[in-house]
């Protein structure tokens, strides 16, 4: 589930919307109205949701003696 970014660049306003899609095709085909002044914002910035690593899984590493 990608995270996707609106920027609207309308000096003055400058609002940020984001929105999770079920795919970065529907964020970048969707166009969403800035709330703050109207003006029809596109996706600016699309990112993949990746999983916290599992500390578990992390070899340990030896600690330095002073």
């Amino acid at each position: 589930m990608p995270l996707c970014v609106y920027l609207c660049y309308t000096p003055g306003c400058n609002t940020k919307v984001e929105r999770w899609m079920m795919t970065p095709e529907e964020g970048t085909a969707l166009k969403l109205e800035c709330p703050r002044c109207g003006v029809v914002m596109e996706c600016a910035w699309t990112g993949a949701q990746t999983p916290t690593p599992n500390l578990k899984d992390v070899p340990s590493v030896p600690r330095l003696k002073p």
